[in-house]
């Protein structure tokens, strides 16, 4: 890897597992700058060695190789552009912008410099995904005929963005990823408790072609969930991000009646007549996605190559916009 310098605006609390990470890649010289001053001190605590910048102008005028941007979305459009416009190949974290068309003017400026945009979508880079990805694509489920995502948890909660934009733009991210289509919105609700016209609690009904996909995301939720479910004509996939034993558990149970004589009577539950297999818990190499993710936003700066999620973050960014 090259001697690169980073750059990273807001340090908060994924700002600094971003900063972990740099560090873990040999990236020697990070420099941060975020207003807030406890942010600051905490970032100086845990990493000695980072370069801290309490000026925005003479932070723009170090010799960075990229900058990364992990504050408020409402922020990222003026920040992005400012870094563009001094010659910065720059990094948004999700979502890039409050606005696909103020995402796609970032990327005409960053196309008429010659510098990297790349959007941040963790699952992109999420090895279980790209299982799951693997063997939808040989129809090892059989035909897909519904999706269900939960994204739970206590906080933090948005004051700029609802928790659909927040929580289940990763979701959509993945569905679209998973079958190479871009999802259409049906039907939308949600809750408003904390701040008016910022749903706490968000429930989204779409499809990708003829496949039935359900949505729910709250930062009101008294435990963390991370669950989605897969139902095949063949077998159905749990993905439970949050079981770091057996995350992905695929059951050879069939969702329909199959006629008694062709199977032994101890496969069959008392209550239905519902075929119930083994259970199959995959083993998968895997590393950190996040790792991952800022070694391509490194290989993308030292090569001159486009990343993919740019393209994907736009479509994103139009679904998002349907809510």
């Amino acid at each position: 890897m090259r001697n690169n310098q980073i750059g990273i605006i807001g340090v908060g609390y994924w700002g600094t597992n971003i900063v972990n990470v740099l560090y873990q890649l040999g990236i020697k010289k990070i420099y941060c700058f975020d207003t807030d001053r406890e942010n600051q001190k905490e970032i100086k605590k845990k990493f000695p060695k980072i370069n801290i910048e309490t000026n925005f102008q003479k932070f723009l005028n170090i010799d960075l190789s990229g900058v990364i941007i992990s504050v408020d979305t409402k922020n990222h459009y003026s920040i992005a552009n400012t870094c563009l416009k001094n010659g910065f190949n720059i990094f948004l974290e999700k979502p890039s912008t409050n606005n696909s068309k103020k995402l796609q003017m970032l990327n005409k400026i960053a196309i008429s410099k010659k510098l990297i945009i790349m959007s941040g979508y963790i699952y992109f880079y999420n090895d279980y995904i790209k299982y799951i990805k693997k063997i939808i694509k040989k129809k090892f489920l059989g035909k897909i005929f519904y999706v269900s995502c939960e994204r739970l948890n206590l906080g933090p909660v948005r004051s700029d963005i609802s928790s659909a934009w927040d929580l289940s733009s990763h979701d959509i991210a993945i569905c679209n990823y998973l079958f190479d289509d871009n999802l259409s919105i049906l039907n939308t609700g949600g809750y408003d408790f904390l701040k008016k016209n910022i749903n706490d609690i968000s429930f989204i009904s779409a499809k990708i072609k003829d496949i039935k996909i359900d949505l729910k995301a709250s930062w009101l939720n008294p435990e963390k969930i991370r669950k989605m479910i897969i139902l095949g004509k063949k077998r159905m996939l749990l993905f439970d991000e949050l079981d770091f034993k057996n995350p992905i558990k695929i059951y050879n149970k069939y969702a329909k009646y199959p006629k008694i004589k062709n199977f032994k009577k101890g496969f069959f539950t008392q209550k239905a007549n519902i075929f119930l297999g083994s259970t199959l818990r995959p083993k998968i190499k895997t590393s950190s996605p996040l790792k991952n993710e800022m070694l391509e936003f490194i290989k993308c700066i030292n090569h001159k190559k486009k990343p993919i999620s740019l393209k994907k973050s736009i479509n994103i960014l139009k679904i998002l916009e349907k809510i």
